[in-house]
Parts: structure tokens; sequence; C-alpha cells
């Protein structure tokens, strides 16, 4: 479990604290707020915080570990251990991809069209590189 303190930027007065849970300890953990929206990726758990409202706007249980997230325009692209899941502000899963990899997923790279990143399919070491369509989730 960890506890966030979310700052006013300007005066460092805290606007609100959040506790984040997790059934295990996380082996990556992350988090930005991003359009008044505190996105938390931590141990088996991805949240999305409105500011304005005060309340959680998306809470997923990960079959499996949180590894990273990615931000571009009205999207957050989550990765996990196998998939990687397209999720829009408003907390709407778009898609989540065909599994990518067995113990990590990193993404390197966002374009208007796609999604790359390497999937670990072979630990340690066995990173394949992928590319996703970014408007479907499918593997190119």
């Amino acid at each position: 479990m960890i506890y966030l303190q979310v700052k006013n930027g300007l005066t460092l007065e805290p606007i609100i604290n959040l506790k984040v849970e997790s059934e295990f300890s996380p082996i990556f953990t992350q988090c930005e707020v991003v359009n008044k929206i505190v996105i938390v990726g931590y141990g088996d758990r991805f949240y999305m915080f409105d500011l304005d409202k005060k309340k959680i706007k998306k809470n997923i249980l990960i079959d499996g570990y949180f590894s990273s997230f990615l931000v571009a325009d009205d999207e957050i692209f989550v990765a996990t251990n196998y998939h990687v899941i397209n999720i829009s502000f408003d907390g709407k899963e778009k898609w989540v991809s065909d599994s990518l990899g067995i113990d990590g997923i990193v993404l390197s790279r966002i374009t208007q069209t796609e999604l790359f990143g390497s999937g670990e399919w072979d630990p340690p070491g066995g990173w394949e590189n992928f590319i996703l369509n970014r408007k479907t989730g499918k593997k190119r």
C-alpha cells in the first residue's frame, strides 16, 4: 500500500491524499497528474482519480502486474506483464491487446497511428519488438 499526496504546483498546498492498495509488492510504480486526473500504476492495480469530482474514475485489478503507462492526446496506454490496455480520459477501456509477452512489456513510442514496444517472452532477455495499431490494438 502507498499513500499519495497531490499538491498544488504553485503553492504546494495539499489538494488531496490518496491511499493506493495492491495485493502484492510492486515491481513498477508510476504516478502522473494529467488534465486534473491522477493516474497511478502500482502492483496489480491501475487507478484514475478525478481531482475536480474527488472520485475514482477507473480502478483496474490487473491479471499479473502493472509495468508502465504512456499518455498521448486523450488516451492512456497501460502496459502490464501480458497486455496493453487503451483507456480514454473518461475511464472507458477502448481495447485490450492480445498477449505481447509473459514477463513484462515496455512501451517506447506512440505516433498518430501506431504504438511501439517490446515484450519479454523468454526471461531473462528474450524481448520481441511489436507495433500495434493505435485505434484497434491489433499487432501489425
